[in-house]
């Protein structure tokens, strides 16, 4: 369980990391332009991006938790 959810955690983190490149580049291309044809799309990156990193942290809970659990399990029985 703990590798499963650090596997989800790195392909989040990558998830992440491509909506921050996607969200820079679209914020410098509409002050290139001067337009707000790109405000429905950086709205649209801004939003993924925001479920994205909630769900890291959720994962990252869990994660940590889980940890905690089996360390504690592991010193109860010794």
């Amino acid at each position: 369980m703990a590798l499963e959810s650090e596997v989800k955690i790195k392909v989040l983190d990558e998830y992440i990391e491509t909506l921050k490149q996607d969200l820079l580049f679209s914020m410098a291309e509409r002050k290139l332009k001067s337009e707000n044809t790109n405000s429905h799309t950086i709205t649209r990156i801004k939003r993924e991006l925001d479920k994205a990193a909630q769900e890291r942290m959720r994962l990252s809970q869990i994660h940590h938790s889980n940890i905690n659990n089996s360390m504690a399990l592991t010193a109860a029985s010794a």
